[in-house]
């Protein structure tokens, strides 16, 4: 594709947007997976098949890229935020909230993530783009209208959790991704993540002597690769060519895709409200990625990609 948008060629949205299309169905198949093992063990699972995916298909990069002390800090962060607590919090929500109420919650990563923008790099956006942002959130409480009031608990808390990691971890690969490959930050930071994983969170609760269906273990290997294996590889390089902010916008179509495929999956209806909500989610992103085509500047005017290569020298 020779198209461009936001001045970034189009296959680079399309990447993205298939990552989400991915994730977006990883709450329905999340939520079919915690019903067979503890959260635990399908993040600890999916980390092992990840790293040996990594392995098998990139041996000669990873190999040949030598030592990486130099980035040592920044994959610890990474690898914890957008790992560790990413992957775990994101499983355990589904065992009390339901896959649409946490793509919801999650759909708040946008605000999050420009908010982290502005405070620390101080990245000014113009008021099309927050309209558009602001009414993309109102399409996603659109979508879960008919599940009723929201409450609170647990899985909320939890998914909670997962939006304020990838947030985070949306920022720290924008900001160190031109220091690595998409290849060897995706397979540090999933190593590191499994290292501090059986370091800090209830690894006790691991446990494989029980029976469950091949087909279950069939949907926990691919979607492993596909969610958390390929998506990533896409998602670090597409970020650092378009930045956090403009990437995690395509996250408010997330609840779209995980009403879309639970209607087909588990068979859940779809009011004519939630599609209402999903077509002004759809809309909405692409308007908020339209509306900011200028160059990025901070609040003294000066150009937001100059000052962030300034930072890291």
């Amino acid at each position: 594709m020779n198209g461009r948008l936001n001045g970034k060629p189009v296959y680079l949205y399309m990447g993205l947007l298939f990552c989400v299309t991915c994730w977006g169905s990883n709450f329905i198949f999340g939520a079919i997976l915690v019903q067979y093992f503890k959260p635990m063990e399908i993040a600890f699972l999916r980390l092992i098949f990840i790293i040996l995916f990594l392995l098998l298909w990139f041996y000669k990069p990873i190999i040949r890229a030598g030592s990486v002390k130099v980035m040592f800090v920044p994959l610890v962060f990474i690898g914890f935020i957008g790992v560790t607590l990413n992957h775990w919090s994101f499983y355990a929500s589904l065992t009390k909230a339901s896959p649409v109420t946490a793509a919801l919650i999650l759909a708040t990563a946008p605000i999050c993530t420009s908010l982290i923008n502005s405070l620390v790099f101080k990245e000014r956006k113009n008021a099309l783009f927050w309209m558009w942002s602001i009414l993309g959130f109102a399409g996603v409480f659109l979508v879960i209208v008919k599940k009723g009031s929201i409450v609170f608990g647990m899985g909320e808390g939890c998914i909670l959790l997962t939006m304020l990691t990838f947030s985070v971890y949306m920022v720290l690969v924008e900001r160190y991704a031109k220091h690595l490959s998409s290849i060897l930050l995706t397979f540090y930071s999933t190593l590191v993540g499994l290292i501090l994983m059986m370091a800090f969170l209830p690894f006790y609760d691991v446990t494989f002597l029980r029976v469950v269906p091949f087909s279950i273990w069939i949907l926990l290997f691919f979607t492993a690769i596909i969610m958390h294996g390929i998506c990533p590889l896409i998602w670090n390089h597409c970020i650092s060519n378009v930045g956090s902010t403009n990437t995690s916008l395509l996250l408010n179509v997330e609840p779209f895709v995980a009403m879309v495929v639970g209607y087909i999956v588990l068979k859940e209806s779809v009011s004519g409200m939630q599609l209402v909500g999903g077509l002004l989610i759809l809309l909405s992103v692409t308007m908020a990625m339209y509306s900011n085509r200028g160059t990025l500047t901070n609040i003294d005017g000066k150009d937001i990609k100059k000052e962030v290569a300034e930072r890291l020298v």
